[in-house]
């Protein structure tokens, strides 16, 4: 009997073993991180580890988190665009539905490795609708791989971690009672995330946490592998952050009066034709009862910038205008986007790690957005020139 149980033990063990020793090896074997991924915001930055680990750690590397505003990369002031060939290797993280929450999985995820390092934060107006971010798109971006590491880091706050945990869980049980929504299956970050949420016992979900962080740290590596080995190697290139601003300007200007010609909101054309065009008139007042004034969103940026500040991140944060022109007509009027604007503001000016580029002044200012909601030739621009004021070489 001893003898079977020994067996068995030791076939655990050596099983444990093989499961620790795969990431490993992985590890040992990966690539290079390829400089043109930078430009590719990739799910497997959004919902993994180790690409913006590698990205942090990488050379004239700035990321920069955000949401759908990354992906108007057909604008020339575009930072992927704009310091292309400049030595600054701007990488993007985010896509539609990355707001606070999503960040704060990803930065907090990181450990160690943000410490001391500057980013980019973009924050979007539309995240801060009464609801808060969606559950459907919550999953879409949710990483049970990212949860599970905050939760087993020793340095991170237990509150920061009842919080998250409670947010998750609360997501969860509203996904599942949306139309068509299936249950959710019973993982150990769902499991563990409620046991911080109620204040049970956590330790001895410790095993279970620790095999199954394995497990999806070796999924993480050899999909990032798979997502790298689609890029070309790249050599470094040398650092020069000098520009003609006014030269630069002047061809934003251009493109922008051959992109937005069909309409009197200084849209893109497509943008305008698409969504907007025919149903004009029936969009006329539709926000008259829309309000950012309470909004989870909220105490998701204060959760966001905690772990920032935890990690002596320096951030450069991109506090977004709303269309001034286009607000007015949908009845979303000036009042509640300043009380909009000042929460936000308010909320950021409590971090001494956070340098705010306040761009809500701009509002009103043909170009300065590409559509209702994306920043624009002029938009970018101004970010462009607050990223060569921020950014400090290593």
């Amino acid at each position: 009997m001893r003898r079977k149980l020994f067996a068995a033990l030791a076939a655990v063990l050596a099983a444990v073993l093989v499961l620790l020793a795969v990431p490993l090896g992985l590890r040992l074997a990966m690539p290079a991180y390829p400089a043109a991924l930078a430009a590719d915001n990739a799910a497997e930055k959004i919902t993994g580890t180790y690409l913006v680990s590698q990205a942090a750690q990488a050379d004239h590397s700035l990321l920069v988190f955000g949401s759908s505003e990354l992906g108007t990369t057909d604008i020339c002031t575009h930072p992927v665009n704009f310091f292309r060939g400049s030595g600054l290797r701007v990488d993007l993280v985010g896509r539609g539905s990355c707001q606070s929450l999503i960040h704060a999985l990803a930065v907090g995820a990181q450990g160690e490795n943000l410490r001391g390092r500057q980013v980019v934060l973009i924050t979007a107006p539309q995240s801060y609708v009464s609801g808060g971010i969606a559950s459907d798109l919550f999953m879409a971006n949710y990483s049970q791989q990212q949860l599970l590491d905050i939760l087993a880091d020793g340095q991170v706050p237990d509150a920061i971690k009842t919080y998250l945990s409670r947010r998750v869980q609360d997501l969860f049980a509203r996904y599942e009672a949306d139309a068509g929504a299936a249950p959710q299956a019973h993982t150990a970050g769902d499991v563990l995330s409620a046991a911080w949420a109620s204040g049970a016992p956590v330790w001895y979900l410790a095993p279970y946490a620790g095999l199954t962080r394995c497990l999806l740290d070796a999924k993480d590596l050899a999909s990032s592998r798979r997502l790298m080995a689609q890029y070309p190697a790249s050599a470094a290139e040398p650092l020069d952050l000098r520009f003609d601003w006014q030269a630069e300007e002047a061809a934003a200007l251009a493109q922008a009066a051959e992109m937005a010609t069909n309409n009197d909101f200084y849209m893109q054309d497509g943008y305008y034709s698409t969504y907007i065009g025919a149903k004009l008139r029936q969009q006329a007042g539709k926000d008259a009862a829309e309000s950012y004034a309470e909004s989870p969103e909220y105490d998701d940026l204060r959760c966001l910038l905690d772990l920032c500040a935890l990690r002596e991140v320096e951030v450069l944060f991109v506090h977004v205008p709303m269309h001034g022109s286009w607000n007015d007509y949908t009845g979303f009027d000036a009042a509640r986007r300043a009380e909009y604007y000042g929460k936000v503001r308010a909320i950021v000016e409590n971090y001494g790690n956070v340098t705010l580029l306040d761009l809500t002044k701009n509002e009103y200012e043909p170009y300065f957005l590409c559509d209702t909601m994306h920043l624009g030739w002029k938009g970018w621009l101004a970010v462009d020139r607050a990223i060569v004021e921020f950014y400090q070489p290593d």
